[in-house]
């Protein structure tokens, strides 16, 4: 039967509610409804809410799909609001963005879809929240100041110093599902905007005071006993230890483990990590938020990089993307640093099967080859033939066996395939002519960055090590000197040569075994900044999370999991290696894509970064219990 036209109208009105904190001031809460712009301010914070005035108005609308929902751009489509803060001082704001139908709607807000999405300085867009049905949360959130029998679409915390404007997008559309079969046509829906928002100074007494009225000031400890709320960090170790060890081939959450602390060693001691959805993780430190992955085996507390909020998802939880390395055609690269101890292989390599290609691309193949000492590439010489794999092979094969499969008679190659014979239309044998590793010893010596570490270590010098809390103290004086594992050891293949295809342990425990560890089995992948416990080779003491800890973190290889807490909807890089395809000549790491599964792409593409560094085992806490609206907040004793 025709589907009846639905007629759906929405109008926004604005609740603002801000909670400011005055030097001389008592806490207080201000609400009122409003009309496009409200504001009120003291010399320490201000908010403000600014609508737009595209409001949604939507006539003869149909159910539709998220598909078709989500993308909806045309006027009366979305409504713009923006939440404009400036922050001056020790304090942060505790937010959330809520909607309330109101009266005389004849659709049930069941049948109604809404989707937020926050607009990126490029006009772009990220998803915030994914498409809900109305629904009323009957419990007030004491920490934004939301009364109840509201729904909620996000909250965060912001706590930038300076004026922040966040823009959002709201997007509301009747459900795919309902049918509309007698309702008469002519139905109303409206709703309203709320904003709402106090200091986290406010809501003091609606935190998990437990580690501070019971004597467990430091970041540590706290993070310890305030899971069960145990009586001593002792106590708390063994109520940890006694979980077991999760089932790693599962993601995590899962219905039969407790999201929450796990134990396992490391190579200074026992560690704590992080497992599933956890949500009392979160850390403010030098104007940026960070989440616990683990206490180190030393006490140290790791933590990795997630915005600049609470409620910061895609790309503003990492600090830009890049390649691991640019360079890729060799197994030195996988290095977090490495070294290029290189000479000319025409035979060393083995005969392999090899399918970087398009079997239908015209590319050029020649007779004979030359190589540049100075440029280290090689170039096709002599005789020259253009075709394709798939009609010309067997000319190809006899008579010009040589090729960079390049579109171009002039183009150059850093491998050059010398073939052998035909596999199928999409393969062919070839031996790999390199210029290339000398042994798998010299791979592992540190002596180049990464394309990669140098990105992380510019941005640690204009973000930790050149700037200072309020007393003056850099922030890298809150860190400590731990272990980063770029873990090269041997699975199989030489390390070096260009085939047979080289897999490194990190691809045995992830993808075959799946059993991570927190241990890293040679000292020169250890990476450190002294050579107590490490390596030595690093600058500063910052680097990335090993694909084992995010696997302990709730991880599976090619798994969706969008609710362990290293989801961000991005993908970005661990410091793991996976191995060096020679199907492809290329080094591949593994990494967390944007569905929260772990895949292994080639080094040379660009995914997000998101640094990892170390608290010091005696930092304190100063405020806040772990969660996203009270993060943990730090100092040193």
């Amino acid at each position: 039967m025709k589907r009846k036209q639905t007629m759906l109208i929405i109008l926004f009105l604005l609740i603002l509610g801000v909670t400011i904190i005055g030097i001389s001031y008592a806490a207080f809460s201000y609400a009122r409804t409003g009309e496009n712009l409200n504001e009120i301010s003291s010399g320490v914070i201000s908010m403000e809410y600014i609508e737009s005035d595209n409001i949604i108005s939507m006539e003869g609308a149909l159910p539709t799909t998220d598909t078709t929902g989500k993308v909806q751009l045309k006027q009366g489509e979305y409504f713009d609001f923006s939440i404009k803060s400036n922050i001056r001082g020790d304090t942060n704001i505790n937010f959330e963005i809520a909607v309330k139908e109101e009266n005389g709607n004849t659709i049930d807000g069941s049948n109604i879809k809404y989707y937020l999405t926050r607009i990126r300085s490029d006009g772009t867009e990220e998803e915030v929240m994914s498409p809900k049905t109305y629904f009323e949360d009957s419990t007030a959130n004491n920490y934004t100041g939301r009364p109840a029998n509201m729904m909620s679409l996000l909250t965060g915390n912001i706590n930038t110093q300076g004026e922040v404007v966040t823009n959002y997008r709201l997007r509301i559309y009747v459900d795919e599902n309902y049918n509309p079969q007698g309702d008469g046509g002519g139905l109303v829906y409206k709703t309203r905007v709320n904003v709402y928002g106090r200091s986290n100074d406010y809501v003091a007494d609606a935190e998990n005071r437990y580690c501070y009225e019971n004597g467990f000031n430091t970041l540590s400890d706290c993070m310890l006993v305030i899971e069960n709320e145990s009586s001593s960090v002792e106590e708390a170790k063994s109520l940890i230890a006694s979980k077991g060890t999760p089932d790693f081939s599962k993601i995590a959450p899962n219905d039969s483990e407790e999201d929450g602390l796990y134990a396992a060693e490391d190579d200074l001691g026992t560690s704590y990590y992080y497992r599933g959805a956890v949500t009392n993780n979160y850390v403010s430190f030098a104007g940026y938020i960070w989440r616990i992955v683990r206490q180190n085996g030393d006490g140290s507390v790791r933590l990795i990089y997630s915005g600049t909020s609470t409620s910061d998802t895609g790309s503003n939880t990492s600090i830009g993307t890049s390649a691991f390395n640019t360079k890729y055609w060799d197994p030195t690269y996988v290095g977090y640093m490495y070294h290029e101890d290189f000479s000319l292989h025409e035979t060393e390599n083995e005969i392999t099967e090899y399918r970087n290609f398009t079997n239908t691309t015209n590319y050029y193949f020649s007779d004979s080859y030359s190589f540049d000492e100075e440029s280290k590439v090689f170039s096709l010489t002599g005789e020259k033939y253009q075709g394709n794999w798939k009609e010309d092979h067997e000319e190809i094969i006899n008579n010009y066996p040589y090729t960079c499969l390049n579109a171009s008679s002039n183009g150059t190659c850093n491998v050059m395939l010398q073939i052998e014979g035909y596999v199928d239309d999409e393969r062919m044998s070839a031996k790999l002519i390199s210029y290339s590793s000398n042994s798998y010893e010299a791979t592992l010596e540190n002596t180049t960055n990464s394309t990669l570490k140098t990105k992380i270590d510019t941005w640690y010098e204009a973000n930790l090590l050149n700037r200072v809390d309020s007393e003056g103290r850099s922030y890298a004086d809150y860190l400590s000197d731990e272990i980063f594992c770029n873990d090269r050891s041997l699975y199989s293949g030489t390390g070096y040569l260009l085939s047979p295809t080289t897999y490194y342990d990190p691809y045995r425990r992830i993808a075959t075994v799946k059993e991570p560890i927190l241990k890293c089995n040679s000292l020169t992948d250890r990476f450190t900044t002294d050579s107590k416990n490490g390596n030595g080779n690093l600058t500063y003491p910052i680097g990335l999370i090993t694909i084992d800890e995010a696997s302990m973190a709730g991880g599976v290889l090619s798994q969706t999991n969008t609710s362990f807490y290293l989801y961000t909807g991005q993908s970005y890089w661990s410091m793991s290696p996976a191995n060096f395809l020679n199907l492809y000549t290329t080094d591949r790491m593994w990494y967390i894509d944007s569905s929260g599964s772990f895949e292994l792409p080639p080094i040379s593409y660009a995914y997000g970064i998101r640094p990892v560094i170390n608290l010091s085992a005696n930092t304190k806490i100063i405020s806040g219990d772990g969660t996203a609206i009270n993060p943990y907040v730090v100092n040193l004793p």
